[in-house]
């Protein structure tokens, strides 16, 4: 029986109210706009690099941006979704820390190639279309979805691509419609000009970008934006630039089913994902997964409450180059690119290893593996189950998830700060007194009611 409390990732994001000087330095500006400006900074405890967007607070639209960034993302939990580390707030300032992506726009490297290969958009594609899959599957509308807004992970030619900025997004119920007007006029859909729309004005948005790639120049074009936006809302479009006499049908036909001005008849990011010109170009990849994988999710899945809790709060705040390796892994198990591992999945790929595994075994392991029980395994559960010891034992991250617990910073984790952590500061959640003193005395090695630095780090460094 899964003994195990609910754990959600959401609950390791911060927000203080103090000078973020204190917690990061400022390395150089990489950005600025409307919304305010970006930088990189480096995070004093743990020596990582992030990216901070700075908002002036008395710019109301840009402060509700930034609520609004901050809770949508909080929530999200996929690999090629921008993470989101913790926020500050003054009286005058607010600051979005997130992952740092050093690889650059999706919009510059059209630029500087003119136009992608076939090979290079699919893939490209598939990873958006799992992206924005896994948002409206979690009630999110992206709603300014453009190649300024994908960036690349890292400067690697094949580097997985990451989907940013949801200062303008909005959570929907299912069938909600929308009308405020937002997003880009190149890549807007004629229907949210008209003030009636739904989540599928993203896909659309995926079809601009895929028709910008194949060729060079945007579907819908015009001397200034207003002759642009009446372009966009005619929605007629052609396939008569020279570049597109050597795209394949397939991928034509990929762009004509998204370009549908009646949305009704739109493909999804779910249907896109199982198109041919996809399928046949951006194949998922069957991958055996080495034994040691294994024993780390048997390992994560025995570990007990405070540990596991510790080891998604670490997973959360793990570098790029830390990541990459098990993101890729990650993707290469979702094979039907939902943003999660499923039970068939796993045991698919298990079995490949040589090993025999009975499908119920890997039901239960999937349940213990399962810390938010929503039924999957999510991206930062897995990287938690996955990432070996010397990911976090000899780095800043430790002190850092032990300061995430120590609330007020004097050094002891007690009984009461572990339960405002682990319930999200929501007293409304129930975790039995007998659960926290049970977290406690995993590490509480000198039995005096509290954790202290060493007997956590003597806990994170025990097998179990």
């Amino acid at each position: 029986m899964n003994n195990h409390i609910v754990i959600k990732k959401q609950w390791f994001v911060s927000s203080k109210t103090e000078d973020i000087l204190n917690h990061y330095s400022f390395n150089k500006e990489i950005g600025s706009g409307a919304y305010g400006k970006v930088f990189v900074a480096t995070e004093l405890t743990t020596g990582i690099t992030r990216a901070v967007k700075a908002i002036q607070k008395n710019r109301v639209s840009d402060y509700t941006s930034f609520q609004n960034e901050f809770e949508i993302l909080s929530h999200l939990d996929h690999p090629n979704i921008v993470n989101i580390i913790e926020t500050f707030e003054t009286d005058r300032l607010c600051f979005l820390v997130l992952e740092y992506c050093s690889g650059g726009e999706l919009f510059d490297r059209i630029a500087t190639k003119r136009y992608l290969t076939e090979y290079e958009a699919a893939a490209i594609m598939k990873v958006l279309f799992s992206a924005v899959a896994y948002c409206h599957d979690h009630g999110v509308c992206h709603r300014d979805i453009k190649p300024e807004n994908c960036l690349f992970a890292n400067e690697s030619p094949e580097s997985d691509i990451k989907l940013i900025d949801f200062g303008l997004s909005k959570v929907f119920d299912e069938n909600e419609m929308m009308h405020t007007l937002n997003g880009t006029p190149y890549y807007i859909a004629p229907e949210v000009l008209s003030g009636n729309y739904t989540y599928q004005v993203d896909c659309w948005s995926l079809g601009v970008i895929l028709y910008i790639m194949l060729s060079g120049s945007p579907p819908f074009n015009g001397r200034n934006n207003q002759e642009i936006l009446m372009n966009v809302f005619n929605g007629y479009y052609n396939f008569r630039n020279r570049a597109f006499d050597n795209v394949s049908e397939a991928a034509k036909d990929l762009i004509s089913k998204l370009l549908v001005k009646d949305a009704n008849f739109r493909l999804t990011a779910k249907e896109a994902l199982k198109h041919p010109w996809i399928t046949g170009l951006a194949p998922s990849q069957q991958i055996s997964l080495p034994t040691s994988v294994f024993d780390g999710l048997r390992s994560f899945a025995q570990a007990r409450n405070l540990k596991r809790a510790s080891l998604i709060y670490i997973a959360s705040k793990l570098s790029e180059k830390d990541l990459q390796s098990l993101r890729e892994m990650f993707n290469s198990l979702d094979s039907d690119g939902d943003g999660s591992i499923t039970i068939e999945e796993l045991h698919s790929a298990l079995s490949s290893s040589g090993r025999s595994f009975d499908i119920s075994a890997i039901a239960t392991l999937c349940e213990m593996l399962d810390s938010n029980n929503n039924g999957k395994i999510d991206y930062t559960e897995w990287i938690a189950a996955c990432m070996q010891n010397q990911k976090y034992l000899n780095t800043g991250l430790l002190k850092s998830a032990f300061q995430h617990f120590d609330v007020d910073g004097n050094g002891k984790i007690t009984k009461e700060e572990l339960r405002n952590v682990l319930t999200g500061g929501d007293l409304g959640l129930n975790l039995p007194q007998r659960d926290v003193e049970a977290m406690i005395s995993e590490a509480d090695r000198d039995r005096d009611g509290a954790i202290d630095y060493m007997e956590f780090i003597n806990m994170m460094a025990h097998r179990s």
